[in-house]
């Protein structure tokens, strides 16, 4: 990717008018005028913000419901990167057609999501959600604990 000549100050401004443009925007129509204006500014010619914006119009409908619906969060990074994988996985195989396949598909991935630590800097990082929620892994791979606590359900101990 080629460098930006943007300054740390203009930086900061487009991340504060980007930010507002998410925060007041009641709908996806109006999202994406709001984002057609934005995305007119020259220092917005950068292959990587292009493509954050064509992403941020497709999903704009779910960028929006916060301010549509009582009681919806914003979108959380976590969710947002949870639906960049699903999109991805639905074009490698084009569709999910049948849907016992595709409820097993999203268990699975939901499943695996549980065992996968946070990055270091996070505020439990080197920790996945199975271990904060109590969980022990005994320093085995993912596949290898589900197997363990589920052979845990089949001995006679614990009737």
């Amino acid at each position: 990717m080629r460098p930006t000549s943007c300054t740390d100050q203009t930086i900061r401004e487009l991340y504060k008018e980007f930010k507002l443009i998410l925060e007041n925007s009641t709908s996806k129509t109006n999202l994406e005028v709001r984002v057609k204006k934005f995305e007119k500014r020259e220092e917005l010619n950068h292959p990587l913000l292009k493509q954050r914006i064509k992403e941020l119009k497709e999903n704009a409908a779910h960028y929006t419901m916060h301010n549509k619906r009582k009681g919806v969060t914003t979108t959380t990074f976590a969710v947002d990167n949870y639906l960049k994988i699903v999109k991805r996985k639905l074009r490698q195989v084009e569709s999910f057609r049948d849907e016992e396949v595709t409820k097993l598909t999203f268990q699975g991935m939901a499943t695996l999501r549980n065992f996968v630590p946070f990055m270091s800097g996070a505020k439990n990082a080197h920790k996945s959600p199975f271990e904060l929620a109590g969980g022990k892994t005994y320093g085995l791979p993912w596949i290898q604990t589900m197997n363990m606590h589920n052979a845990f359900l089949f001995t006679s101990t614990t009737f």
